[in-house]
């Protein structure tokens, strides 16, 4: 069943070319230490001009301090924008006061509500702006983003410096890039893969205009829509967020 894994991972992740210069990245609450460091060298190499850290308390947040302590990082028992300001004073010697940020957000709709705030408060640029997420929630982030911010007509591009491709699944799950081994936990990363789906449909269920409407409609492609079925029959999807 890898194909039809890698298959949903490769729509999910929603890769996109980056080109010239941009006025923000923002880097939304997620579990994975080394998109701290993606949007660091971003803004070091000059493709940014402001860097905005959002995350309150989420579903990710226990992993995401896990992840710290498995690096041997003591962050603090709070938000995750705040656990990655000591993340950077710690490893990069960099003070807060770089980074715009936003401490309450607690899901993807609130990610996206509360940074525009921020930003108009700074009033910063916002003509184009890169977004960074785990790459499982990063089609929805987008189409989140675009929904709440379109008064603004900002242009979002994906920055997905990894996409997470199986090699295997057996106790543990493995990547064909060794970096991301141990980053998720088994049962957290196919929650989150089989768990988007169904959230990006536009059915009554789903987030779309005809759901939730927290996002804008979302076309999944045939292919990745058999292969996610396929893996439905295989394999228990039990919300872990």
């Amino acid at each position: 069943m890898i194909r039809q894994w890698n298959e949903v991972i490769n729509y999910l992740a929603a890769q996109e070319k980056i080109t010239g210069s941009y006025d923000l990245a923002i880097l939304a609450g997620n579990s994975l230490p080394y998109l701290a460091d993606e949007l660091i060298h971003l803004y070091k190499q000059k493709k940014v001009s402001a860097v905005l850290l959002v995350g309150g308390i989420g579903h990710a947040t226990p992993f995401l301090r896990n992840n710290f302590k498995n690096m041997g990082i003591d962050v603090s028992d709070a938000s995750e924008t705040e656990m990655y300001l000591e993340y950077y004073k710690m490893k990069y010697d960099i003070a807060p006061e770089l980074f715009l940020t936003e401490m309450h957000s607690t899901n993807s709709g609130e990610n996206a509500l509360f940074s525009l705030e921020v930003v108009k408060k700074a009033r910063i640029a916002q003509k184009k702006v890169l977004l960074l997420e785990d790459p499982i929630l990063q089609r929805r982030i987008k189409a989140t983003f675009e929904k709440h911010w379109q008064e603004t007509n900002t242009m979002f591009t994906n920055y997905v410096p990894i996409v997470p491709y199986l090699k295997s699944i057996d106790k543990t799950i493995l990547f064909e890039d060794d970096r991301l081994n141990g980053l998720w936990t088994k049962e957290y990363f196919l929650s989150l893969v089989l768990g988007e789906i169904p959230r990006l449909r536009n059915d009554e269920y789903g987030y779309g205009p005809k759901g939730s409407n927290y996002i804008g409609e979302v076309e999944i492609p045939n292919n990745v829509s058999r292969a996610y079925d396929e893996l439905c029959q295989v394999y228990a999807y039990k919300q872990q967020r």
